[in-house]
């Protein structure tokens, strides 16, 4: 069973998450879903402290951690960036087109 799954029992965006972490798994990237974040995530080892983390947030914005930010669209959806060793985002990007976001990540991936 995928951790998110035993991590967000209520989690209601687990097909857009499988979607994802099969597009981005063959760089690395794996569940690393905690149930004390807001999300589930998945994420790879860069190195020297440095990560590159996906995170979905729920699809429906009234169960998110943050639902007014959502509907204000404040947040978005999805959300790529970069971790430094303290696990401060030093990059992160947001989306709310799935693909928009894998093709992202692709691209980050590839170069």
């Amino acid at each position: 069973m995928a951790q998110y799954k035993t991590e967000f029992a209520d989690f209601d965006n687990g097909a857009a998450f499988d979607k994802i972490l099969n597009a981005v798994a063959p760089h690395g990237f794996k569940d690393l879903s905690w149930h004390n974040d807001a999300m589930p995530s998945m994420s790879m080892d860069c190195g020297n402290g440095f990560s590159l983390v996906i995170r979905v947030d729920y699809k429906d914005p009234a169960k998110s951690e943050f639902p007014q930010w959502r509907k204000d669209k404040a947040i978005k959806q999805f959300m790529f960036g970069e971790l430094d060793e303290d696990g401060e985002h030093t990059e992160e990007w947001q989306y709310d087109d799935i693909d928009a976001l894998i093709t992202h990540v692709e691209k980050v991936m590839t170069q």
